[in-house]
């Protein structure tokens, strides 16, 4: 936090569920609020899914299309900007406003479009109750 405080890029990595958890992570951690505000560019969450073939519709592992080596998919939930700002107000306890797609919407569109198992949605999709 000391080294972005004073200018310079700094790109680490945490384990949160989405985005917006990494916010709390670092209030758990014990980092000034003043200095969140001040530092905090942009978060990305991401997730590796296994693709369902197009031939079988099963998660095959490309023994229907040999020499096609695409079976998982990068999927990724960035916060920055005005979306960044609102979650931030939501941090500290005041209303939020914002929208930007989470990883639950777009795997969920993954799996609409018949690019995901269900199977894999519930892997990665935590819904809270």
């Amino acid at each position: 936090m000391r080294a972005a405080l004073t200018g310079h890029l700094v790109i680490t990595t945490m384990h949160t569920r989405d985005a917006k958890g990494a916010i709390y992570r670092l209030m758990e951690l014990g980092i000034e609020w003043h200095d969140i505000e001040q530092t905090l560019l942009a978060v990305s969450a991401q997730r590796l899914l296994k693709l369902v073939c197009p031939v079988c519709h099963t998660e095959c592992g490309g023994k229907c299309l040999p020499g096609k080596n695409v079976y998982r998919a990068s999927v990724y939930e960035i916060l920055t900007g005005r979306d960044l700002k609102e979650v931030l107000k939501e941090a500290k306890g005041e209303c939020g406003l914002y929208r930007y797609d989470t990883l639950q919407t777009l795997i969920n569109k993954g799996v609409a479009l018949g690019f995901v198992s269900e199977l894999e949605y519930k892997k990665w999709v935590h819904e809270e109750k």
